[in-house]
């Protein structure tokens, strides 16, 4: 891919948070595209003017019922195609308290093993190589995908690029 570099200079307008409670991670099967029956994270758009951090605060509580104060900032998603299609996300994870989850619109809420997130041909394809060490609070990096005809064919894990500023996506709301 030629531009690889255009994608480490696109701001991420979606949020994902991926909330854990002991050794289970509470996953998503989306029934709206993009992954539509897969499952995945919760998150979804950063509205105008919202922070980072308060719009996953925002769409975990839209998702699961749960009212977060704060999240940890575990680094950015991005990708392009091979039509040259790119976009990023900015990628958290929380403990969640310890009452159930609502049901949610968007799908299907259940907790699953990590071991199972990780490895599951059910789960987003990318999640097998970032969810390991963002849900192991590794430093945040840049998880970065290449995919042709909607299959994974390379990914690389960078540096953060110059502008994220980790502290500020963690403590603003």
């Amino acid at each position: 891919m030629q531009h690889i570099e255009k994608v480490r200079d696109i701001r991420p307008n979606h949020t994902l948070c991926f909330l854990t409670r002991g050794n289970d991670v509470l996953m998503l099967k989306r029934v709206k595209q993009p992954h539509c029956g897969l499952w995945n994270g919760v998150g979804g758009k950063i509205e105008t003017g919202e922070s980072p951090l308060a719009s996953c605060l925002r769409e975990v509580s839209e998702e699961t019922g749960f009212c977060l104060t704060t999240a940890r900032f575990g680094g950015l998603l991005s990708w392009q195609q091979e039509d040259r299609t790119c976009g990023s996300i900015y990628l958290y994870t929380a403990p969640a308290p310890t009452n159930q989850p609502s049901a949610s619109s968007e799908g299907i809420l259940k907790w699953r093993p990590k071991e199972w997130v990780f490895s599951s041909s059910e789960v987003v394809q990318n999640i097998h190589i970032f969810g390991p060490p963002v849900l192991s609070h590794a430093h945040p990096k840049e998880y970065y995908f290449e995919y042709r005809q909607q299959t994974l064919t390379n990914f690389k894990v960078r540096p953060l690029p110059e502008w994220v500023n980790p502290v500020i996506n963690v403590l603003q709301i």
